[in-house]
């Protein structure tokens, strides 16, 4: 069995464009003896975007490629030439994916077609010298570089959406009621195991539209990885209902009662959630000798279910089943949207905050990072105004009182500086 073509979770790196850096440029014309700067900023980075689309059913063109990158924006110019922007990058993904970062929290849970969300933004283009020109300042002669892009590891796991989930033993008639009801056309053959992905397909019934799913064949075990079983027990979670379909002459030498009570015990081990969702048994394959006395005996011995005795081929009792299935729907309650959970890393989207770790100052703060990401370190200006900058807002004053001394680091966004007494 060969199911590596679906894949339902894949780990991902993402990085978003970095800005273009800003140019320093001085306009150098004949007969004008002061030419002024003229250095354009640079383009911003692309952003990177995750849209569902119906049109995917699977991860595995993300799981081909796990590295996306957005180009970064171009650098400005001379005569104050602004660089271009670089283009965004959207990531398709099923609908019924759920976003999650490298911790395990959600980011967002893609349910609907066209969906979007924005997962690592790019960076800003750097100003170039032209816009540092000031009444004190006439010849800047530094720019800023482009803030970086955003860069993240995602995972990714998809859940099939559904308002019915078909579920039994192998060789149920899952696949065949799916496309009686629907206009699917999933694989059927005369062997076990002849689902390897979950079908999806709409049945239009009264109007009413109904999302199907039918969910591969579980055995005993499947709970605890057993056979194909816990690759897709998983997707039964995202259906509001389910139709557990039993072979009327049951399955080898597991009996049609049996069969029942052993999907409950794999349903109840792998979620109680899932194992409390409104189930529907179905016995197939009316058209044959022997299923009327089964579905009797079903019907006594299952009295908290609700049983239908139905056929595929000749398609008896199956319009009274999708009534009831309407009804049933109806008053099941959508909880499928979970919140985004915060995460824990340090982020100070106002002023700064300095932590001490290991002898070495840590200062973290958005704007504050952003700053030391945008300036040439390697042009002294450019470094004499940041530190300009530290004054003012008082973090030079606060590492003081901090303990700091000379020789020790300050790490800010990343870019470690040695601390003099002289700053």
């Amino acid at each position: 069995m060969d199911i590596k073509n679906f894949v339902d979770e894949v780990k991902i790196y993402v990085k978003a464009g970095d800005g273009g850096n800003g140019c320093v440029s001085f306009r150098r014309e004949k007969y004008v003896p002061f030419g002024g700067p003229d250095g354009g900023n640079g383009g911003k980075g692309g952003d990177v975007y995750i849209e569902a689309s119906k049109e995917f059913n699977t991860l595995t063109h993300l799981a081909l490629n796990p590295h996306i990158k957005a180009e970064r924006g171009e650098h400005g110019k001379g005569s104050n030439k602004y660089g271009k922007n670089a283009k965004d990058v959207l990531i398709y993904v099923p609908c019924g994916t759920v976003v999650k970062d490298i911790k395990g929290d959600i980011i967002a849970d893609m349910l609907n077609h066209g969906e979007r969300i924005l997962i690592a933004k790019g960076g800003n283009g750097g100003r170039g010298n032209a816009m540092f020109k000031s009444s004190t300042n006439r010849a800047p002669d530094f720019a800023e570089k482009g803030e970086k892009g955003e860069e993240k590891t995602i995972c990714l796991s998809l859940r099939v959406i559904a308002d019915i989930g078909l579920v039994g033993f192998p060789n149920a008639g899952k696949s065949t009621l799916l496309s009686r009801i629907t206009k699917a056309t999933p694989k059927i053959a005369d062997y076990p195991f002849t689902t390897l992905n979950p079908n999806i397909g709409i049945c239009m019934y009264k109007g009413k539209t109904l999302i199907v799913a039918d969910i591969p064949g579980l055995i005993e075990g499947a709970s605890e990885g057993k056979g194909l079983g816990h690759e897709f027990l998983k997707h039964i979670s995202r259906t509001k209902l389910l139709i557990h379909l039993v072979d009327p002459m049951g399955y080898y030498d597991i009996t049609p009662e049996k069969s029942i009570k052993i999907i409950d015990k794999e349903l109840k081990k792998y979620s109680e959630e899932v194992y409390s969702k409104t189930k529907i048994l179905a016995i197939t394959k009316s058209d044959i000798t022997g299923s009327e006395e089964v579905y009797k005996k079903i019907k006594s011995k299952f009295k908290k279910n609700k049983v239908f005795l139905i056929s595929s081929v000749t398609g008896k009792g199956i319009n009274e089943m999708l009534d009831y299935v309407i009804s049933a729907i109806g008053k099941i309650k959508s909880d499928y949207h979970k919140p985004a959970e915060e995460n824990n890393l340090i982020k100070v989207d106002r002023g700064f905050e300095i932590v001490k770790k290991e002898g070495i100052f840590f200062v973290y703060g958005l704007e504050i990072e952003k700053m030391v990401n945008k300036t040439d370190i390697n042009n002294e200006t450019a470094m004499k105004r940041l530190f300009n900058i530290f004054k003012k807002i008082g973090l030079i004053k606060q590492l003081l009182k901090k303990g700091i001394k000379e020789g020790d680091s300050v790490v800010i966004g990343g870019t470690e500086f040695v601390w003099k007494n002289e700053f």
